[in-house]
């Protein structure tokens, strides 16, 4: 009976087993065509042998476990290729939606429409009478300016879709991430031993695909069979139950995660992962091309085009101010640029850390990485030399703010008069000048009271005598001398007893010159007192740079800005800017503030241009030509009023310079053209008897005004053809003023020199080398073109590498139906085979019940 039952239970085994083989193959086919699906097999194991008289004998098979055919390498290597090539398609729909705006096609292209401008000027050079040639110079001008309007509002729309996509790209990550966390949780539940929830697995596996196209992973698994997911940086996606999120701000990918604070409040703490295309999968890619359209970033493209219209503007209007029109000014004349009110933030460096190098990104302006800066041994308790570097890696950056020193100069200490033999050198003279201010200092040496003979009287003195002559001067001439004289202590720049002669306004890195210092005797003034060398000063021309400055760094901006150092101050005190004290949102030590003109700032500072960069103001100046408004506009005054741009801080200063410039030239109390303010821009009204013309601006303030200029803005953006220009044609400034002060209509001479800022190769481009107009705009269509077919390159490329990746893969996970069908009927004979052995048994049981009874 034994023997006869063990029969029929190994082929109850059997059929049993083969029935579940049949299932198992049954689903491979059923899922032949489901993504991401692996193949399945029925593991059968041999059953445990049991005892006889002749030996162990077999009883049978049982189904073990159902295996998943699985290669974690392979799918690894497809994960991480799915990554790539998500990232490199993504990148190039991208570039091909930028290229339309690059679009060099015959026709309104943008080199077609400049060498159509270029020509209309070599038109109106020939014909600079005829008004004809001047409307066809301002109509392509308008072409051009339209054009690059179109580019940059081209430019804003598919940054904006590139942003729509994005949130969308993001979004998908964390609904992923969740899933998965939620699979985590039904696979940990559904699995024990061997035995794998595969089907669970496959979906698992699906979505990790799926999120590996978004962005590029790693992930692991541990022997619990829950996931974790990380970013390719190491922050945590998913691990076992849980899941983290991503969001994005201005073109930068966070990690959100929950922070607990001591004040057990919960906070949502966002940390930067990437900006670009290292981020992998399509969130990388399409990030990438969205940076390259940012604003406020003169490397992108974005930027670069904006170099090429700041460029265009500057040298037509810098050269274009420096001529004439058919007719003069007449009336009133505003200028098209606005001196807009500017935050002024001064802070005096820190000289315990003056040595001290700051590496390179250790801070941020605007988000914009700040260079290395070297340290250096402080003089007389200031960090000069590092306040000069500062300064220097500030401005390369190209962060929107702009960082000036503060001129400062110091001598050696003086040199006290001799105390014998008794009375000498008193009542001689010590002569020279401070920017053009005489300074006469008499010597005292009387005996009686506080002589000279003290090296520190004799200072102080000295100190007084300067700034008493300065102040001298400014009540009756313009522009004020704006230099203080401080007596050197030591720690401020200055040995002690020595002379400090510094600007006052902070910021203003004017020159600071000293002119021939001479002594002469009280009894002949003809004779040498050969007292020069008592002041420690020496004549020269003194600019801020390493050695002169104040220590300090005054930091301007029209728009608020914000500096980031770091989770505490320790890097901001190094610029004394720590300490949470600087504005109205400041906090102490938490590494960063933000600063605005309210909280601090010059009014209508010239900082607040455009184009502030441009101006000279270390002997700069422009000359305005007087005209009567009669029918011949003969002169009113034979020579040309000069008007001085030296040390102009703010417009109210150029304001007060052009109406004293012309009152004292012409005589009289007002001035025949009177300066004043509108809404931060300067306006210029001539008498009705008068009419006005200007000429050799060294100064570079008429193109920064937008006074006498061609086009008005400062980028793609804004670039026009000035209204005053469009409004009378005759204002094109064709001709020039000549020597005498004649102009005549037919003048070509400022036409012909701007027809020459086409073949110009060494114009300044804001965050490129200098080159050509053309030359940079092709260079730019250049690079959009080439790394476009680059990255179509490297997608053509890794697509047949993913699709070898895909043929591995579905070699060993793949289900191959004709292998199916051959296993299908394996398992049918096993299966009818355990059947009949059933039906043997069956009969050899009865028989033997049959002898039994």
């Amino acid at each position: 009976m034994a023997g006869v039952t063990s029969t029929m239970s190994i082929a109850k085994d059997a059929l049993l087993a083969h029935q579940v083989s049949i299932q198992v193959t049954g689903h491979n086919v059923a899922n032949v065509d489901t993504p991401g699906y692996t193949r399945q097999t029925l593991n059968l194991t041999t059953a445990n042998p049991v005892p006889s008289r002749v030996g162990p004998i077999g009883s049978g098979v049982y189904a073990d476990y159902i295996q998943r055919h699985y290669d974690q390498f392979t799918t690894q290597r497809i994960m991480e290729q799915n990554s790539l090539l998500a990232s490199l398609g993504a990148q190039m729909e991208s570039l091909q939606l930028v290229e339309t705006t690059f679009n060099e096609a015959s026709g309104l292209a943008l080199n077609d429409l400049f060498s159509q401008f270029w020509e209309s000027w070599q038109g109106l050079s020939d014909n600079p009478e005829i008004l004809s040639s001047r409307q066809t110079v301002v109509q392509q001008a308008e072409l051009v300016g339209e054009q690059l309007n179109s580019m940059m509002d081209q430019i804003a729309q598919s940054r904006y879709d590139f942003g729509v996509s994005l949130q969308a790209a993001i979004g998908d990550v964390n609904s992923l991430t969740a899933q998965i966390a939620d699979l985590n949780i039904q696979i940990g539940a559904a699995e024990s031993g061997n035995r794998k929830a595969n089907d669970l697995r496959d979906i698992r596996d699906v979505l990790l695909q799926e999120l590996a196209k978004l962005v590029d992973i790693t992930y692991f698994e541990p022997s619990s069979g829950q996931y974790t997911i990380m970013l390719q940086d190491g922050h945590t996606l998913v691990e076992s139950n849980e899941h983290w999120k991503l969001d994005w701000e201005d073109g930068e990918l966070q990690w959100l995660s929950i922070r607990r604070l001591p004040t057990d409040e919960i906070v949502e703490v966002t940390t930067s992962v990437g900006t670009g295309a290292e981020l992998g999968g399509k969130i990388g890619g399409t990030m990438g091309v969205y940076n390259l359209l940012a604003e406020n970033d003169p490397e992108n493209f974005a930027g670069r085009l904006n170099a090429l219209a700041e460029a265009l503007i500057r040298e037509m209007n810098q050269q274009h101010s420096q001529g004439v029109g058919m007719v003069r000014f007449s009336g009133e004349l505003t200028g098209a640029e606005i001196a807009e009110d500017t935050a002024a933030l001064t802070s005096t460096l820190e000289s315990s850390t003056a040595a001290t190098t700051v590496s390179s990104g250790t801070f941020t302006i605007n988000d914009r990485e700040v260079g290395k800066i070297v340290g250096g041994v402080a003089s007389y308790g200031l960090a000069t030399i590092k306040a000069y570097n500062t300064v220097e890696a500030i401005n390369e950056a190209i962060t929107g703010v702009t960082a000036t020193l503060t001129t400062q100069v110091a001598g050696s200490a003086v040199t006290p008069i001799a105390a014998a033999p008794a009375d000498v050198n008193n009542g001689d003279v010590i002569t020279f000048t401070i920017n053009g201010v005489t300074v006469n200092y008499t010597v005292d040496n009387d005996g009686a009271g506080d002589d000279d003979t003290d090296a520190a009287i004799f200072a102080q003195n000295l100190v007084d005598e300067i700034n008493g002559d300065i102040a001298t001067y400014n009540a009756t001439n313009t522009p004020d001398v704006t230099v203080e004289a401080v007596l050197g202590d030591g720690a401020n720049g200055g040995v002690v007893n020595s002379i400090i002669l510094k600007n006052i306004n902070k910021g203003d890195d004017s020159r600071i010159v000293i002119g021939t210092i001479s002594s002469s005797t009280f009894a002949d003034p003809s004779i040498s007192a050969g007292l020069e060398g008592n002041l420690g000063l020496t004549a020269g021309t003194y600019t801020a740079d390493a050695t002169n400055n104040t220590g300090e760094i005054t930091l301007f901006s029209v728009d608020p800005f914000t500096v980031e150092a770091g989770t505490n101050d320790v890097y901001l005190d190094h610029f004394g800017w720590g300490g949470g004290s600087l504005s109205s949102s400041d906090t102490a030590n938490d590494g960063q503030f933000t600063y605005t003109f309210a909280d601090g700032g010059v009014a209508k500072s010239l900082q607040g241009y455009d184009y502030a960069d441009q101006l000279v103001t270390d002997g700069g100046s422009f000359e305005i030509w007087l005209y009567n408004n009669d029918e011949d506009n003969t002169l009113a005054l034979a020579q040309p009023v000069t008007v001085s741009m030296e040390r102009a801080y703010d417009l109210s200063d150029v304001m007060t310079s052009i109406n004293d410039a012309i009152t004292t030239a012409t005589g009289m109390a007002e001035p025949w053209v009177k300066a004043s303010i509108s809404q931060n821009r300067l306006v210029l009204t001539a008498d009705d008897d008068y009419t006005f013309a200007f000429a050799n601006d060294t100064s570079n303030f008429l193109q920064a005004a937008g006074i006498n200029t061609f086009f008005s803005g400062s980028d793609a953006s804004t670039i026009s053809v000035n209204s005053v220009i469009k409004d009378e044609l005759q204002y094109i400034a064709a001709g020039t003023v000549g020597d005498s002060g004649l102009i005549f209509t037919g003048d070509n001479t400022n036409a012909l020199l701007i027809t020459n800022i086409q073949r110009d190769e060494y114009i300044e481009f804001t965050g490129a080398s200098e080159g050509s107009l053309d030359g940079h705009y092709n260079a730019l269509v250049a690079e959009i073109g080439m790394q476009g077919r680059t990255v179509q390159r490297e997608f053509e490329f890794n697509t047949l590498v993913s699709n070898q990746l895909n043929e591995l893969r579905d070699s060993v996970s793949g289900v191959n139906l004709d292998e199916e069908i051959a296993n299908l009927i394996k398992f049918q004979h096993a299966y009818s085979a355990a059947a009949k052995l059933i039906s043997i048994s069956d009969e050899m049981l009865r028989t033997l019940l049959d002898v039994v009874r």
